[in-house]
């Protein structure tokens, strides 16, 4: 998924690197893919167009180079418990509460995912949406093992994935909702995410 590059970016290169890179992911977050243009990134970032495609070869590098940070610095910062912490109900607040906190931690990255996600997909942007497909599906991945450890379902049946995909939905929701609106947090929506997921798994 990585831009290549012959070039191995010297100290001041690896800073004009990360400077597109964060104007790639606020225009994407904040106007969607076909906002962040060439032009638009050099008006933003305050570099030379040679710059990027130096490093990045193009637009779409950029774009992938944006999405792969993003996705690595989000799943870094999540924990990933691999046995039951307590109750059912406090595993899953431990869970909500260690994905709100890394979901207002990176509030760019997500609102990019979210916004390239529901875009139509355009031959020049397919592998930018096959890249969002991949995080997405690590996203399920990971909470279908967490169903498996909370609830003893295997991560491979579909009990696990459609609690996953449940959850998936209320975060998605519940940040979606929180960007909307500044008089309620992420983690007030999600409290009662836990009691929730145990209730549909219990009517599975």
């Amino acid at each position: 998924m990585s831009a290549s590059s012959s070039v191995t970016p010297n100290r001041r290169g690896a800073r004009s690197r990360e400077v597109v890179l964060d104007a790639a992911e606020r225009l994407m977050a904040e106007h969607g893919y076909e906002a962040a243009t060439v032009a638009a990134l050099v008006e933003e970032a305050g570099v030379p167009p040679s710059s990027i495609y130096h490093y990045f070869g193009s637009k779409e590098g950029v774009l992938l180079a944006v999405m792969e940070r993003g996705a690595e610095r989000f799943f870094e910062a999540l924990p990933v418990p691999d046995s039951r912490m307590g109750s059912q109900v406090n595993h899953l607040r431990v869970l909500v509460e260690a994905v709100s906190e890394s979901l207002e931690r990176n509030p760019d990255f997500l609102r990019m995912l979210v916004v390239t996600a529901t875009q139509p997909v355009k031959a020049e942007s397919e592998e930018v949406q096959l890249v969002v497909h991949r995080v997405r599906e690590l996203a399920l991945t990971r909470l279908r093992i967490q169903m498996e450890i909370v609830f003893g379902v295997e991560s491979d049946s579909e009990e696990a994935d459609y609690l996953a995909r449940f959850a998936l939905v209320a975060f998605d929701g519940a940040f979606v909702a929180s960007q909307a609106s500044q008089e309620i947090t992420l983690r007030e929506l999600l409290v009662h995410l836990p009691e929730a997921l145990k209730a549909v798994e219990r009517n599975l």
